[in-house]
C-alpha cells in the first residue's frame, strides 16, 4: 500500500494530512507556501528554472537524464500519474529523502 494520496490537487499523506496542493498551475505546500510550478510538461522551481519533464510515462531532470517513471510513482503514491503528482512528489517526497540522507 502506497504511503501516500494524490486525488488531483491535493498530496495527503495516509493519516489524511494535507502535504502540498496543486493550484492550477502553481505548488503549494501545506502553510500557503510556493514551491514550484508547472509549465505545460515541465515542472519549475519558485525562480523559474526548469527541474523535471514529464512525457506521460518516465521523468526526466533538466538534463535529460532518467529521474523515475510513472509505475514507480504509483507504488509510493496511490492516485493516477500526472504532472500535478509529478511535481508533488518532487518537492515534498523527494525533497524530505534527500534532506535525510
Amino acid at each position: 500500500m502506497a504511503e501516500y494520496i494524490y486525488d488531483g490537487t491535493f498530496l495527503r499523506d495516509k493519516t489524511g494530512k494535507k502535504l502540498a496542493e496543486v493550484d492550477r498551475s502553481f505548488i503549494r505546500g501545506y502553510n500557503a507556501a510556493l514551491l514550484g510550478q508547472i509549465d505545460r510538461k515541465n515542472v519549475r522551481d519558485p525562480r523559474g528554472k526548469k527541474i523535471l519533464e514529464f512525457d506521460g510515462k518516465t521523468v526526466k531532470d533538466d538534463l535529460g537524464k532518467k529521474v523515475t517513471t510513472a509505475k514507480e510513482l504509483q507504488s509510493v503514491i496511490e492516485g493516477e500519474p500526472d504532472i500535478g503528482m509529478v511535481a508533488t512528489w518532487y518537492f515534498v517526497i523527494k525533497r524530505k529523502q534527500a534532506s535525510m540522507a
